[in-house]
């Protein structure tokens, strides 16, 4: 698996978390195939991270939304800008990587304006 299609099952599985409310468990169960350790352990550390620093990361994130509430967002810009905020904070990928993905990964499921929309406030961080 890509990093790229480990990112899209990353954002997969916050989107699920923040619209149902599921057990991370659940959903894990419902969207890792456990075949491949190395994009489990990156999914898993990644989705995570996320959830356990969910509050802090929208605490960066909404300072950079200009006249935007994040509760407000679609639950995928939500996920694909907490997932980025997220690796941008742990510093362990460059920074441009991180902004690429995000932007590519909105345009294949958000609408149209979303990838601009994501550029624009990762760039602000």
């Amino acid at each position: 698996m890509t990093r790229r299609e480990q990112r899209i099952k990353i954002m997969t599985c916050i989107y699920q978390y923040l619209l149902t409310g599921k057990k991370i468990d659940d959903i894990f169960d419902e969207n890792l195939e456990l075949d491949d350790k190395e994009s489990i352990s990156f999914i898993i550390e990644n989705t995570i991270g996320v959830i356990n620093e969910k509050d802090h990361l929208i605490e960066l994130i909404e300072p950079k939304l200009n006249e935007y509430q994040f509760s407000r967002l679609g639950y995928i810009e939500q996920s694909i800008l907490l997932l980025s905020v997220f690796q941008l904070e742990e510093n362990k990928i460059d920074r441009a990587v991180v902004i690429n993905e995000a932007i590519e990964i909105a345009k294949k499921y958000c609408d149209d304006k979303a990838p601009k929309f994501i550029n624009g406030v990762l760039d602000r961080l």
